[in-house]
């Protein structure tokens, strides 16, 4: 049998700061909107050309000072206003409406609780800021290491398997609880916390106290891991495993060929639902060397990661060396990390932070430890996230949820440089390929555009000018390059030409000059996509006109027959630039949003909830289910501090529209529910504008057999 060892380059164990112990549980959040006291937006209604005069007319006349001041994704202001204020501002006939200004917070964050601090790595993922943290996934986690610490505070974590010897698999060596907490360590008031933290990870216990162990004791773990999706109770799937461990394997072959036993139970595992994430190892070299491969890493099937050093939790390549190894340099591939080498290899490897990593410790408390084996339950941890009930992998095989993870890490690397690394695929390391840094953070957001120019209306543009949009946040090149048209109106003939980007603005320069004296189209549709994946709220359009004679017989993108010769009845000071963006009065966004209060549960469990939703104007429409969090406590689907996501499925239109949204639960909860008689959810509907605008409403569901 082939010896696996741990994956670990390097370990500094003593603990450099004692926390202390778990205490009781954090309170329940607030569900309640918060206000900033005496803060207001105010939004003039579109009816109002000048919203900078209108805005000081009335600071002249209430006694105000306004903070901020809107045009182009609104018209109006915010400020400090007393009661006073506010009444009489609602009173003006061109305020549309006052609006209490509102803290806010990342989507699906939670505060950090006060004892707690989020790693470096957890924080360069995106997983965590300085105050704020994911939650917890609802998929189930399976570390197949040396076992876990099953009495760590810090964990939530249940004896699986132990494939070494007798009793539970409580992890003797440090190793696997290291792993566990990088994991799912929890936001708890002591110590650190995860990229999922309180996730549920099983211990498998498939290596010594030495770190040792044998293919047959991994293969013990695997096949635990793949009964659970095959038993009777799909409440203990596995959806997710991580193996921090490796060795000198066979020439890798297909799942149809292989002959290695250790290859067949990845496949058999894959197969039957379990996403594996994969330490690279710590040698320096290419893992899938041909005819002397390290394994698992080179199995296709699996996620393969390798390690990249930080040591301040951002990118930019600003921090120090890392403390405890100082060789390393910040925001670069890990020098011991192996690598691909093929095409095949770089096809499931991605990369993750794994140098000086401070998680949980064997008995309590913390330490740092450094590896690919440290890198990889990192990226665990995110898929993990995505599988969640909701989440943008839920339901999707292994094979797609690998793809999904690796394209997600490229389009936000792309999108948004700097969160990349030295040694990563837009700044390579010669012929060594350590893929793309994964992203963990969340956003659901969508995007809109800011501004357009030529702006909507404009006349007398020079036939020389290039067409600018800019965007409210980072973007996915590509999909916004190819989501965009500048088409001439009189035929819908497209002008060619070519894109170039200044940080969140792209620009389109037509190939030749286009045609004097005629309208065109700028047109952005909601194929554009931001750096997570979420499509542009609505699509977007601004129509000009260039400067003089219109020519009908000028071909889109060429030159006017009279642009050598130019009118004499053309100005000569004709502008040759467009003034800036301004957006036309837009509609006021309305919803409409509808479901029975009262439904089958087992029709619901079948089909999904079913919501007719509905706007008045372009937008992106979205609807989530939610389960009370203290029913979620009770029925174990999560731990009492929120809600829980049940499903959820967004949608956008681009006119005025009305669409049935069907709301599918997540298996686990589809299991759970089938033992009851009845249930409140609650039922959350929201659309969203191209303005920003939002409108959201929230309705309680009684299912009942």
């Amino acid at each position: 049998m082939k010896a696996k060892a741990l994956l670990l380059s390097c370990a500094v164990l003593a603990l450099s700061a004692l926390w202390p112990a778990a205490g009781s549980a954090a309170p329940a959040k607030d569900r309640a909107a918060k206000h900033v006291p005496d803060s207001y937006i105010v939004v003039f209604r579109g009816s109002v050309d000048d919203p900078e005069a209108k805005t000081e007319k009335l600071e002249r006349g209430k006694g105000f000072k306004a903070r901020f001041r809107y045009g182009r994704v609104l018209k109006g202001f915010a400020g400090k206003l007393s009661e006073r204020q506010v009444t009489a501002l609602r009173a003006d006939p061109d305020v549309a409406f006052v609006s209490p200004d509102r803290p806010v917070q990342a989507s699906a964050m939670e505060p950090l609780a006060s004892g707690d601090s989020a790693p470096a790595g957890v924080r360069r993922m995106g997983a965590a800021s300085v105050t704020s943290t994911r939650g917890a996934s609802t998929a189930d986690v399976a570390v197949i290491d040396t076992g876990i610490d099953l009495s760590q505070p810090d964990l939530n974590a249940v004896n699986g398997k132990n494939c070494v010897g007798d009793g539970p698999a409580q992890d003797d060596q440090g190793h696997g609880t290291h792993v566990a907490g990088s994991i799912a360590a929890r936001n708890n008031g002591s110590g650190v916390v995860g990229v999922a933290p309180d996730t549920k990870v099983h211990a498998v216990k498939v290596l010594d106290s030495q770190g040792s162990g044998t293919d047959s004791q991994v293969i013990c773990g695997i096949d635990w891991v793949t009964a659970t999706r095959k038993d009777t109770d799909p409440s203990n799937d596995i959806e997710v495993a991580n193996l921090s461990l490796g060795g000198a394997g066979f020439p890798v072959s297909s799942c149809a060929t292989t002959s290695d036993p250790l290859h067949r139970a990845i496949c058999a595992s894959t197969t039957a639902g379990t996403t594996y994430a994969v330490a690279a190892g710590n040698d320096g070299w290419d893992f899938d060397r041909a005819l002397t491969p390290d394994t698992p890493a080179a199995y296709p099937e699996v996620l393969t990661v390798s390690a990249l050093s930080d040591s301040d939790g951002e990118g930019g390549a600003t921090g120090g060396a890392p403390s405890c190894r100082t060789g390393e340099i910040d925001d670069r591939y890990a020098s011991f990390s192996n690598y691909a080498a093929t095409s095949a290899g770089q096809a499931h490897t991605i990369a993750g932070p794994g140098v000086c990593i401070n998680s949980t410790k064997l008995g309590g408390g913390q330490t740092q430890k450094s590896g690919t084996s440290m890198a990889s339950p990192h990226v665990a941890g995110a898929v993990a996230l995505c599988l969640s009930d909701g989440g943008p992998c839920a339901g999707l095989s292994p094979p797609q949820v690998i793809d999904k993870v690796r394209a997600g890490a490229q389009r936000y690397s792309t999108a948004i440089p700097s969160f990349g690394f030295s040694g990563d695929p837009l700044r390579p390391a010669g012929g060594r390929y350590y893929g793309f840094l994964d992203w963990a953070g969340e956003d659901i957001d969508a995007p809109s555009v800011a501004s357009i120019s030529p702006a909507d209306g404009a006349t007398g543009v020079a036939t020389t000018s290039a067409v600018t949009v800019s965007f409210s946040e980072p973007m996915d090149k590509a999909s916004a390059s190819a989501a965009f048209s500048l088409r001439r109106a009189s035929d819908n003939a497209a002008v060619p030409g070519s894109f170039s980007w200044n940080a969140n603005t792209m620009t389109f320069r037509p190939s030749a000059a286009i045609g004097q004296g005629t309208s065109y189209t700028a047109r952005v549709r909601i194929g554009a996509r931001d750096a997570a994946g979420n499509p542009l709220a609505s699509e977007q359009a601004s129509s000009f006109k260039t400067l003089g004679n219109s020519t009908s017989s000028v071909p889109a993108g060429s030159p006017s027959p009279s642009t050598a010769s130019p009118s004499p009845s053309t100005p000569s000071t004709a502008p040759s630039t467009t003034t800036p963006f301004t957006a036309k009065p837009a509609p006021v966004l309305s919803m409409s949003s509808s479901v029975r209060r009262r439904q089958s549960l087992l029709s619901v469990l079948r089909r999904g909830l079913r919501v007719r939703m509905g706007c008045s104007v372009a937008c992106r429409m979205s609807a989530r289910a939610l389960l009370p969090r203290r029913t979620a406590r009770r029925l174990g689907l999560g731990s009492g501090r929120r809600a829980v996501r049940l499903g959820a499925f967004s949608r956008s239109v681009g006119q005025a529209a009305s669409r049935l949204l069907t709301v599918r639960f997540g298996r686990r909860s589809r299991t759970r529910f089938r033992r009851l008689r009845s249930v409140r959810i609650v039922l959350e509907s929201k659309a969203a504008d191209g303005s920003g605008r939002i409108r959201s409403v929230k309705r309680e569901v009684s299912l009942r057999r």
